[in-house]
């Protein structure tokens, strides 16, 4: 074996564990950020039904302050979560439709465009 040959796998090796650590630690972030705070989300979710479920209550027993004071918390914390959460943001009824719509097309397609 030629004494070289040792050193030059031991530079190709550290080039490619630095390598490795830097796109460790450029995509750690981004992935990090994919699912943040997910217990607070599904803590808030948990929150936000209970203080509909409130205002379905308090419309039942015509209590206008209670069922006020329930759906302006269920809109602060729909807003909070919205902005934490993005997973759970609302998305505009268009966009929404013309995604729909979109999918559809693409399922169609192979039954109505031949070759497909």
């Amino acid at each position: 074996m030629h004494p070289r040959a040792g050193g030059e796998e031991r530079v190709r090796g550290s080039r490619t564990l630095c390598a490795l650590l830097a796109i460790a630690c450029i995509a750690g972030p981004a992935l990090a950020a994919n699912k943040p705070h997910s217990a607070d989300c599904k803590r808030m979710t948990r929150q936000i039904a209970r203080y509909e479920r409130d205002a379905r209550w308090a419309d039942q027993r015509d209590n206008e302050l209670w069922e006020d004071a329930s759906k302006e918390r269920v809109e602060k914390l729909s807003d909070r979560r919205a902005e934490m959460c993005p997973q759970y943001r609302r998305k505009n009824p268009l966009v929404a439709f013309g995604e729909m719509v979109a999918e559809a097309a693409k399922i169609a397609a192979p039954y109505v465009i031949p070759g497909l």
